[in-house]
């Protein structure tokens, strides 16, 4: 089998561009949730969330091709900017990689239709309908061809991101773009971790990007119940773990990678930070929101992963929570821990970096395996903020607050979502 490293990491997160600033912040237990000013949020039950503070001009002007500015939603935008950052930091050229083996792989949430400038248009168009005239309907067609871009509807599919990534990098090999909800990404890192590790292909560009912070997504959450409504203490509300959590904070943006075969790496003289050594993927197949009292699918997917990595639960030093801050969630999740380490669960750090970031959804898992690297890399453990109440049903040591400086060898990153899908990733030093 062959060996999948990482060579290149780039981020657009709730702080902003690149990955210092995504590092430094999440080491430094800094929350990005700040009130939402995209849109007015006054009339909804939650009006904070961790966006990226880029929008318009500031956001256009990171990306380098700009006749590709029509057809790519916020999230294509954040998946590209974060893409150049991976590809500078890999070293991979045209001329040290045969594109017919070079791959995409791309966790995405879909829907760049509803960016918050396209549907203020069509709400436009919309209510100056007359209701019952159907003269006025009829005239709908012609005024939205003449108001928006013809290349607009491009934006709602999920795989232009990938397909943007491709053509611009030469990428001519497997092509991957994954929707399952909050594991997108990390089976998207998956699956090209498996393309790698059984020679199909020498490197892959994977990662996800995700923005749901818009009018429809923030109302979707909220009918579902699964975000928090704490508005009085928007900058703490995001509490993984602690006792008085009552929800998500959603937050957006991207994390992309260059994943190689080592060899490969280092034939060309790259560089490799860390090596992807394990992946798997389940299905609960119970409810579509609801997870098993049991916890069987997460607790098969840990497990599988650690198979599949070749290692013993003891070697785990570190496990990146998927830690949404659901009463559910994090109840179910710490579960499934202790029941697939038994009582070693109690020695290992456990951390839910949503509580900085909030829940990027499609994107959470990439971004969540940035905070593994750094750990690798550095050897420091990043915290859970906001966690101030123990709950006797989530008795496990959550980094609380602060960072920790720990030797971090190997790393477990968790993701679960909506449809029941659950996946994991190891990540280990070179």
């Amino acid at each position: 089998m062959k060996r999948a490293v990482i060579t290149g990491a780039g981020f657009v997160s709730p702080f902003g561009a690149g990955k210092d600033i995504y590092r430094n912040n999440i080491f430094s237990g800094v929350s990005a949730s700040r009130l939402i000013t995209s849109f007015d949020a006054s009339s909804f039950p939650t009006r904070f969330a961790a966006d990226v503070p880029l929008y318009g001009s500031g956001l256009d002007e990171l990306i380098e091709n700009q006749k590709s500015l029509k057809t790519m939603s916020r999230a294509a935008k954040f998946a590209v900017i974060a893409a150049d950052e991976a590809f500078i930091q890999s070293g991979l050229t045209a001329d040290n990689i045969n594109p017919y083996r070079f791959g995409t792989s791309v966790g995405s949430g879909g829907l760049g239709l509803n960016d918050t400038d396209y549907m203020e248009e069509l709400v436009k168009l919309l209510t100056g309908l007359k209701a019952g005239n159907e003269n006025e309907y009829s005239g709908l067609w012609y005024r939205t061809s003449k108001s928006i871009h013809p290349l607009t509807p491009l934006k709602a599919l999920p795989n232009i991101p990938t397909a943007q990534i491709a053509i611009k990098y030469n990428s001519r090999g497997d092509c991957l773009t994954v929707t399952t909800a909050c594991t997108s990404s990390a089976q998207a890192i998956g699956e090209a971790y498996r393309k790698i590790k059984f020679g199909l292909l020498d490197a892959v560009v994977c990662g996800g990007s995700d923005s749901m912070i818009t009018p429809f997504g923030l109302s979707a959450f909220s009918i579902l119940g699964v975000i928090s409504k704490n508005n009085e203490e928007y900058k703490t509300a995001c509490r993984p773990f602690d006792k008085t959590r009552d929800g998500f904070m959603i937050g957006e943006g991207a994390a992309m990678y260059i994943l190689e075969e080592l060899e490969h790496c280092k034939k060309r003289g790259g560089n490799p930070l860390a090596e992807i050594a394990g992946y798997s993927s389940t299905n609960d197949a119970y409810r579509l929101t609801d997870e098993p009292p049991d916890a069987a699918g997460s607790v098969n997917a840990m497990k599988a992963a650690l198979d599949d990595a070749g290692i013993n639960p003891e070697e785990i030093d570190y496990i990146n929570a998927h830690g949404t801050g659901t009463r559910m969630n994090d109840k179910t999740e710490t579960f499934a821990i202790k029941s697939v380490f038994g009582k070693q669960a109690y020695g290992i750090p456990v951390s839910s970096t949503k509580s900085m970031t909030g829940h990027l959804v499609a994107s959470a898992g990439a971004m969540e395996l940035g905070a593994c690297l750094f750990a690798v890399l550095n050897d420091i453990i990043p915290p859970t903020i906001n966690y101030n109440a123990r709950d006797v049903d989530c008795d496990l040591d959550y980094v609380p607050n602060f960072a920790r400086e720990e030797k971090v060898r190997t790393v477990l990153s968790n993701s679960f979502g909506f449809g029941g899908q659950n996946a994991c990733l190891i990540i280990k030093k070179i």
